[in-house]
């Protein structure tokens, strides 16, 4: 029997109905949904009458259980609180009956399923680190469990060691002496890695798993949001963003022209197709007016850099702008530089590509590249003690189990130099509901190396142990000074020796 484990679609049709058309080609036997069918997403109606006639057993996911009446919505974020009392709005009262009698457990021979934890389903704890898999074992005796809930596709797996693991999604067999907890993923809210729907398929003839992990089209997803009324999520801003493929050519519209009867005025064309979705808006970092008070108080647009270190606001040198966040899974060798390269010049509207930088007065600041012992270093030349920031985009750490990065840069201060140069790393962590909350910065000065070097150069190594659960790093170079600052390639990788400054 080949069953198609699938999880969390979330009100999302154009999603749930790929996963569908897969699941077809891949000739599965039975469905089996793990819950989560409503929340969040503009169809709920849609997909649960589709789940009801093609899905054998379908289990009650926390959002589910609160559409019906049996969870307090109190407990959720304001987004998905918000979309549980619209989904009871748009709901029939059988929809809502068939919602409140779903199981939460589902037993079969060779495997069991719930939404969260086995330890107590109605609970809906979550099952994220390996740690949290132990009372999911401790509390059944299966060999083979499946979870959603989490959106986060991967594999618990624990053997003679007793000592839980976390293995990134992959197709496996069974082996003996050892116990999963496999999470498919979700379908329709895929706030991970490259944001895809993702299911897997289990075949209980050869004991094997495969993970399926299809794109959908997301911009029917977004017009059905705004079709609803309701705003882009974040993990879909962001997905969009790194989807975009920049035009070659001019839009230009290849309708017949529409002849005009006499009498009646001319008919207007129909709108040009939009070629890319708006520019994506992170709740993490935001753009805002900034007065300058200097010759008539000309206004420019502010970053604020929200670090609560005690910095002032910079004057953006380039248009306001987000950079798409980076996903580091899945996680090349060890020594992958997890930071974009720095470019070899500016864009045309004056960005730096793959980065962000603010200036606290352009007018005195300016930005060249150049190469130093073949390596490309960005100079940055400031006239007059001023503030400069320069940022990666964020990188998404899920999936990819690290807990030790280690931070790699030298700078060079031509002389005469006077100031300090700051290398932090900032982390995040992620919420349920795809919200990011920073929660830690850490900052390290660049001092005078011990090496000689031509110019006057600083240079770290330091080894970073995270605090869990971090999900989001954000690297960013902080800078006052006076003179001319080189900064070659920053590196941030995996330390898998463990976190030793």
């Amino acid at each position: 029997m080949r069953y198609a484990i699938v999880s969390d679609i979330h009100a999302n049709l154009p999603a749930w109905k790929t996963v569908l058309t897969d699941i077809a080609d891949m000739r599965a036997d039975k469905i089996i949904c793990l819950g989560d069918v409503v929340g969040y997403g503009s169809q709920p109606v849609e997909v649960l009458e589709s789940v009801y006639r093609v899905v054998n057993v379908t289990l009650m996911g926390n959002h589910d259980a609160a559409v019906c009446g049996k969870l307090d919505p109190d407990t959720f974020s304001p987004r998905a609180k918000a979309a549980v009392l619209r989904h009871r709005e748009q709901l029939s009262q059988t929809g809502i009956d068939w919602l409140s009698r779903l199981p939460l457990l589902l037993t079969t021979p060779g495997f069991r399923c719930a939404h969260g934890d086995f330890s107590d389903p109605a609970a809906y704890h979550y099952i994220i680190e390996p740690e949290h898999a132990l009372p999911s074992w401790k509390a059944t005796h299966e060999q083979l469990l499946f979870v959603g809930h989490s959106h986060l596709p991967g594999i618990f797996v624990i053997g003679a060691s007793g000592t839980p693991h976390f293995i990134d999604p992959c197709d496996f067999q069974l082996e003996e002496g050892k116990r999963y907890i496999v999470n498919p993923g979700s379908v329709g809210y895929p706030r991970v890695g490259d944001c895809r729907s993702s299911y897997c398929l289990y075949d209980d003839a050869t004991r094997t798993l495969v993970y399926r992990q299809l794109p959908f089209d997301d911009e029917l997803y977004r017009q059905s949001l705004r079709d609803a009324g309701l705003e882009d999520d974040p993990w879909l801003e962001r997905h969009t963003s790194r989807r975009l493929l920049p035009g070659v050519r001019e839009q230009l519209s290849f309708a017949k022209p529409t002849l005009t009867l006499a009498g009646q005025p001319p008919q207007k064309p129909a709108a040009a197709a939009r070629t890319r979705p708006p520019p994506a808006r992170t709740h993490l970092l935001a753009f805002a007016a900034l007065a300058l008070c200097a010759a008539g108080a000309a206004t420019l647009a502010a970053f604020s850099a929200g670090r609560g270190t005690g910095q002032t606001s910079l004057a953006v040198s380039v248009p306001a702008f987000d950079l798409p966040a980076l996903a580091a899974y899945p996680l090349a060798p060890p020594d992958k530089n997890l930071l974009p390269p720095l470019p070899d010049s500016l864009t045309p509207d004056g960005r730096l590509a793959g980065w962000r930088y603010a200036f606290e007065d352009r007018t005195q600041q300016a930005f060249s590249m150049g190469l130093r012992q073949a390596s490309l270093t960005l100079r940055i030349r400031n006239t007059g003690t001023r503030k400069a920031q320069l940022e990666s985009p964020l990188i998404d750490l899920a999936g990819t189990g690290i807990r030790n990065l280690r931070l790699r840069g030298r700078i060079r201060k031509s002389e005469p130099f006077s100031g300090t140069v700051f290398y932090q790393l900032l982390s995040y962590t992620a919420s349920p509901d795809g919200s990011l909350r920073q929660s830690r910065v850490d900052a390290y000065e660049m001092r005078t190396s011990k090496r000689k070097l031509s110019p006057p150069a600083a240079e770290r190594d330091v080894g970073i142990r995270l605090v869990r659960p971090v999900t989001h790093v954000r690297f960013c170079i902080e800078a006052a000074f006076d003179g001319t600052l080189e900064i070659e390639q920053p590196c941030l990788m995996n330390d898998l020796k463990g976190a030793t400054p």
